[in-house]
């Protein structure tokens, strides 16, 4: 549900249009719960030191919580209100479209245990930039489908170098979508048939005993 072709263009269009978005925006999107041990004022922080000189980043909050109202004021405080867009709560099923309208997954949380969102971003087909993390660093390799940062510094760095080169962009594009198939539901599948296929052919003799001697119970019983 997350691949960028089974996602209408009416509706991409249709969103740009109702938040404000034009062609030449650059875009990072957020989603979470919106309170403090997602780190969103890091992200913050970073869209204030970058904002006079890329006017054109877009920070997209997806994601409502009790410090929602907070972030806004900081937002206002810094003069990157018009930079920084917080969407509040939105339907599930409607998350797929606010990636789309994305050029880019942002995330400084060190809260998370399996990362999801990541995962949904990438098989949207968006380089995931993550803070360094345990929970990101199995599924975000530098220059293959994103980049890790250790701090604001680092963040700084890596988003403009996704900001100044489309080609890179397209790139870490590709690299994400593939990556996130390593977690799909068929990916997932698989790996537990090759299981229980190695299981059966390890005990294949000790099975095989235990089915005949089941059959030849079988057989007594219907005598």
């Amino acid at each position: 549900m997350f691949y960028n072709e089974n996602i209408s263009s009416a509706d991409i269009n249709k969103l740009k249009k109702y938040l404000g978005f034009s062609k030449k925006d650059f875009v990072l999107i957020f989603v979470g719960r919106l309170a403090e041990e997602k780190n969103v004022e890091f992200l913050l922080s970073v869209v204030k030191k970058l904002y006079k000189n890329y006017s054109h980043l877009k920070l997209l909050v997806v994601g409502d919580g009790p410090d929602k109202e907070k972030y806004e004021k900081i937002s206002k405080d810094n003069g990157t209100d018009k930079n920084v867009i917080f969407t509040g709560k939105v339907p599930w099923e409607d998350i797929p479209i606010y990636y789309q309208i994305s050029n880019g997954f942002i995330t400084a949380s060190t809260s998370e245990t399996q990362g999801l969102t990541v995962i949904e971003a990438m098989a949207a087909s968006l380089p995931a930039l993550c803070i360094n993390d345990e929970s990101f660093n199995s599924t975000v390799i530098n220059d293959l489908n994103g980049f890790i940062f250790n701090d604001e510094e680092e963040c700084i760095k890596v988003i403009i170098k996704l900001l100044e080169n489309k080609e890179l962009q397209k790139e870490l594009a590709i690299g994400a979508k593939s990556s996130a198939e390593m977690h799909s539901s068929k990916y997932f599948a698989e790996k537990v048939l090759d299981v229980y296929n190695k299981a059966i052919e390890t005990n294949k003799n000790k099975f095989q005993s235990k089915f005949t001697e089941f059959m030849k119970r079988v057989t007594s019983w219907k005598k």
